[in-house]
């Protein structure tokens, strides 16, 4: 090994630059280090140190990081050669990367500690053996209580926003019946009928229930009012009712269900999702089954919380279930759905302050494979991705190709679908099948399209937490360590980290980015920043000086 290698390695161990060295100091460890074989122990390595004028080293932390594989690993030498120092100070600066978040602290702590036990203790974090782990997993005895399940097409029930709109519906049909039939035997005005409305209805209300009237009428031009009332009776109503009695179905089943996941001794995965539409929730669904199934995870009988199966009606309580869940969990994984929220962000950025690990699903889309998946939702369904889309992706306009003018009437006209509904909380069939067979072709252009946007925008998303976003770095409020999110783009990736996370087996990879001035810790199946150290010695100083005193 060169004089000017082991400089490096000791300011490496220990965070400080090696002050300037005398002609003999290099003579003697040119004599000692021209040997890589040469094997050394803890009071040699001592030795070398005090030779560069660095603090020495008792013998577990020598044990742990020179002597043996891994730390929690039971040591097979005594010593080490040359060669091996270079893996050493790598071992012991991934750990204090994982637990300190910067070097010099890290090395005069760990380095003064005299018992194996006392270093088991400061390192318990990164010291428990994933064999250990897994067998303490799969050992589990089996939950007391089970959930019950929710299927994926009623998932959406557990939402505010479509329990709001069912019961609304239900209470704008109530009152459209009483002023139909109350108008009907007076000569059947429909300018009676809104003038009912307006003396029924509160102000905010009216301007929706005089559409609802616009849209039957516009659909059923030749209906009368005493026609109006009889849909609403015999269709309309029936269909809300059964609703209603739905969601209060789902609702009750949902409720039972954070009871149960409140009791459970353990919890291991937080889902961070935002979900306002049918498709999110379907969505996150179809993601949590399909990530939770895989073998790779199935044999851990894993605790998680799914927000899809889960229902609060008070806010606040709602509010602590998810802040209690948050802090008992092992991990949060983070779908990065269409839209981010206030509350999504905030579960990755409390998780992240807590020094836990988040892994970040961003689906790598497959534009063929999307936009068959897209032909076979309801017109409803890609309407509304179709509006998010225009609003998020700036290249989404230029990239529809509007010059023809057939396909810009055909397109308006399936613009023009959702705001013709009557009810929103009901399937129009008879509309989506008019829609479907007279707009097949232009459906199915847009929604190549809309796969091609929704690639371009989770790719740029995944781009943004792994390298832009702020969010993607937060410092952990109780130690001051630098922690990453762990970005993976499908779920069998989503899988393995999960498992690894788990487990306590996730590898890393030390880069010293002197570009940047960082060393990073990377995740080796993601490529994810998982840990960060400044080199900025200003920076350093004064954020530790302080954090510490705190």
């Amino acid at each position: 090994m060169e004089v000017e290698k082991f400089l490096e390695l000791a300011e490496r161990l220990t965070g400080t630059p090696v002050k300037p060295l005398g002609d003999n100091e290099r003579t003697f460890l040119a004599r000692v280090l021209r040997d890589d074989g040469k094997r050394v122990d803890c009071t040699q390595m001592n030795e070398l140190l005090l030779l560069v004028n660095k603090d020495r080293m008792d013998a577990p932390f020598f044990e742990a990081f020179f002597t043996r594989p891994s730390v929690f690993a039971i040591s097979e030498h005594s010593d080490c050669t040359i060669a091996e120092i270079e893996t050493g100070v790598e071992r012991f600066q991934k750990v204090a990367m994982l637990c300190f978040g910067n070097f010099v602290f890290a090395y005069r702590t760990l380095s003064r500690i005299q018992t194996e036990e006392d270093l088991q203790r400061e390192l318990a974090d990164v010291w428990q053996d994933p064999e250990v782990l897994l067998a303490e997993l799969t050992s589990r005895s089996p939950k007391i209580l089970e959930i019950d399940p929710i299927s994926r097409d009623d998932t959406f029930l557990v939402g505010y926003l479509s329990a709001r709109q069912i019961s609304e519906d239900k209470t704008y049909a109530d009152l459209l019946r009483a002023v139909a039939e109350a108008v009907s035997g007076e000569g059947e005005q429909w300018e009676e009928v809104l003038k009912q409305i307006d003396r029924s209805s509160q102000p905010n209300d009216r301007p929706k229930i005089r559409s609802l009237v616009e849209n039957h009428r516009k659909r059923h031009s030749k209906h009368s009012v005493a026609e109006f009332a009889r849909v609403l009776s015999d269709d309309v109503l029936p269909a809300l009712r059964d609703q209603l009695e739905m969601l209060g179905t789902v609702q009750a089943k949902a409720t039972g269900n954070q009871d149960i996941y409140l009791t459970w001794d353990h919890m291991d995965v937080y889902f961070a999702t935002s979900m306002r539409k049918r498709w999110e929730y379907q969505d996150l669904y179809t993601f949590v089954n399909e990530l939770m199934g895989r073998p790779e995870v199935a044999e851990l009988n894993l605790r998680y919380f799914d927000p899809t199966q889960s229902f609060t009606a008070n806010r606040v309580n709602k509010g602590l279930v998810e802040a209690l869940m948050l802090r008992r969990a092992k991990c949060t994984v983070y779908s990065v759905q269409d839209t981010d929220t206030l509350g999504k962000d905030s579960e990755l950025a409390a998780t992240l302050a807590q020094g836990k690990p988040v892994i970040a699903y961003i689906p790598d889309i497959d534009v063929e494979q999307r936009a068959q998946e897209l032909i076979g939702e309801d017109p409803v369904t890609v309407q509304e991705r179709l509006r998010f889309l225009l609003h998020a992706d700036e290249s989404f306009v230029s990239s529809l190709g509007l010059t023809d003018r057939t396909f810009v009437e055909d397109f308006a006209a399936l613009g023009e679908f959702e705001r013709d509904r009557v009810w929103k909380s009901l399937p129009d069939e008879e509309a989506i099948r008019r829609l479907r067979d007279d707009h097949q072709e232009e459906i199915s252009q847009l929604c190549r399209l809309l796969a091609v946007s929704e690639k371009r925008l989770y790719d740029g998303r995944a781009r943004t937490l792994a390298q832009v976003h702020p969010l993607g770095i937060q410092v952990n409020l109780e130690t001051g360590v630098a922690n990453g999110v762990i970005v993976v783009r499908n779920v069998v990736d989503c899988a393995t980290v999960l498992r690894k996370v788990v487990t306590n087996s996730l590898e890393f990879d030390l880069v010293d980015d002197k570009r940047d001035g960082m060393w990073f810790l990377k995740e080796r199946v993601s490529g994810s920043v998982y840990r960060v150290v400044t080199k900025d010695r200003k920076l350093t100083n004064c954020f530790w000086n302080f954090y510490r005193r705190q």
